[in-house]
């Protein structure tokens, strides 16, 4: 299920770090791996009602491949890649799972009043 993994892919920054598309990407992996949905759906740039489906999915769907997966086990940034004009960002992450396989994860941001949100595709 690509979106879930693309979930996974998904966040809050650390106080302790500026706000930038991979700081983000870091948090929302991680809020995926501590199975914080919540924390992870305020990351999208989307209305509410389409956040809480996206919230109902990842706990559906997402939580339990990530558990056959056997957890998140590491992951890295490999790139971020913030456009020109600072209007949009893709991040490429490399998450490695509990049974040994890697996935390689693409984030992709928009700037929206300052602030980096997410982009995701139904």
């Amino acid at each position: 299920m690509s979106i879930a993994l693309v979930a996974m892919v998904f966040c809050f920054a650390s106080c302790s770090k500026p706000e930038t598309p991979a700081t983000i990407a870091e948090g929302c992996i991680e809020n995926i791996k501590n199975g914080d949905f919540d924390a992870f759906v305020e990351t999208i740039d989307a209305d509410e009602e389409t956040k809480s489906q996206f919230k109902q999915l990842f706990e559906a769907k997402g939580k339990e491949m990530i558990e056959k997966s056997g957890g998140i086990a590491s992951y890295k940034i490999v790139s971020e890649e913030i456009s020109e004009d600072g209007k949009t960002a893709k991040v490429k992450a490399e998450i490695e799972y509990g049974n040994g396989k890697k996935k390689d994860e693409k984030f992709n941001f928009v700037n929206v009043d300052g602030k980096w949100k997410q982009v995701i595709k139904k």
